[in-house]
C-alpha cells in the first residue's frame, strides 16, 4: 500500500530531526576523540563510523520520501559530476582532500584517526562517502539509460552495480568483514591455514568471483554498443539522414554525425526516413 502525502511529510520531518541529532553526535564524537574536549554527558562512542553510515542511510530514506529533496540532491550531484567546469572543480577537491589526509598521516603517524591503512579512520570515512556517491551516480546512469519508469528487468543490472558500491562502502566503514575473524576463530581454532589467510576472504571470494563475472559481462556489453556506435559514426558521418541498424540510431545534423544506443522499444517511437 503506497504511503499518503501526509504520511510521507510526517516521516520526512522525523527523518530531518534524526539527521540533526546524528550530525550533533558526529560533532561531539569528533571533538572528543580528536581534540580531547570533555562534555557534561557521556560521549556516544569514540568512532565516527556508525553515525556516518546512519547519516548516509537517512539521506537515502529522505530521498525516497521527499521528491523535491531527491531531485535537488541528485541534480546537484549531476551538476558536480557531469557538467563542465564543475566536475573539474569537484575532482580537484577530491584530490586535495586525499592529499591532505596523506599529509596528516605522515605528520601524525601515531594518531589512529589519520592512518590511511587503518579501518574506521578518516580515510575510511572519506572512501565510504565516495563509494556512496558512486552508487548514486550508477543509479543516475541507469535512469538516463533506460528511464525512471523502465521495467525492473532493464534497471536491475545497473542497480546491482550500484549495490556493489553501496555495500563496499558500508563494509569498509563499519568493518563487517573484520567480524569474520571473531566469528570463525572460536569455531575452528586449530585451522592454521584457514586463519593464515584473512578469514573474510574465504567467505567473500565466491561472491567476488560472481561479481567480477557479472560486471565484466555487463560492461563489455555496454562498451560493445558504444564501440559499434563510434565505428558506424566514422563510416557515415557525412550522411544527413537517419538510419537504423542493430539497435543503433545514427543521427546526422548539418553533416556532423551524432550516434546513441537506443532500445528496440525506443526505435518504434522515432520516424524512419529512408536513406538516399
Amino acid at each position: 500500500m503506497p504511503l499518503t502525502e501526509s504520511t510521507k511529510h510526517k516521516l520526512d520531518t522525523l527523518i530531518q530531526i534524526i539527521i540533526g541529532v546524528d550530525l550533533a553526535v558526529l560533532l561531539v564524537i569528533f571533538l572528543s576523540s580528536q581534540f580531547g574536549i570533555s562534555f557534561p554527558f557521556p560521549v556516544p562512542g569514540k568512532r565516527l563510523n556508525n553515525p556516518l553510515v546512519l547519516l548516509l542511510i537517512l539521506f537515502s530514506v529522505r530521498g525516497m520520501l521527499n521528491a523535491p529533496f531527491r531531485e535537488r540532491y541528485l541534480g546537484t550531484l549531476n551538476k558536480l559530476l557531469t557538467h563542465t567546469p564543475h566536475r573539474y572543480y569537484f575532482f580537484a577537491f577530491l584530490i586535495v582532500v586525499q592529499s591532505a589526509l596523506q599529509i596528516m598521516w605522515f605528520t601524525y603517524p601515531e594518531d589512529f584517526h589519520w592512518n590511511l591503512n587503518a579501518e574506521q579512520s578518516y580515510g575510511t570515512h572519506f572512501a565510504s562517502i565516495q563509494l556512496y556517491i558512486l552508487g548514486l551516480l550508477v543509479m543516475m546512469t541507469a535512469w538516463a539509460d533506460y528511464g525512471k519508469e523502465a521495467s525492473w528487468k532493464e534497471k536491475l543490472p545497473w542497480y546491482l552495480v550500484a549495490s556493489v558500491y553501496f555495500y563496499i562502502g558500508l563494509d569498509d566503514c563499519v568493518g563487517i568483514h573484520e567480524n569474520f575473524a571473531l566469528w570463525t576463530r572460536p569455531l575452528v581454532p586449530e585451522a592454521t591455514v584457514f586463519h593464515f589467510i584473512h578469514e573474510w576472504l574465504w567467505f567473500y571470494a565466491p561472491i567476488i568471483l560472481v561479481v567480477i563475472i557479472f560486471l565484466s559481462r555487463f560492461f563489455l556489453k555496454k562498451f560493445r554498443y558504444l564501440h559499434s556506435a563510434e565505428f558506424t559514426a566514422n563510416l557515415k558521418r557525412k550522411i544527413p539522414v537517419i538510419k537504423f541498424q542493430e539497435g543503433l540510431v545514427s543521427e546526422s545534423i548539418n553533416g556532423s554525425g551524432r550516434f546513441a544506443y537506443l532500445k528496440p522499444a525506443h526505435l518504434q517511437q522515432l520516424p524512419v526516413i529512408p536513406g538516399k
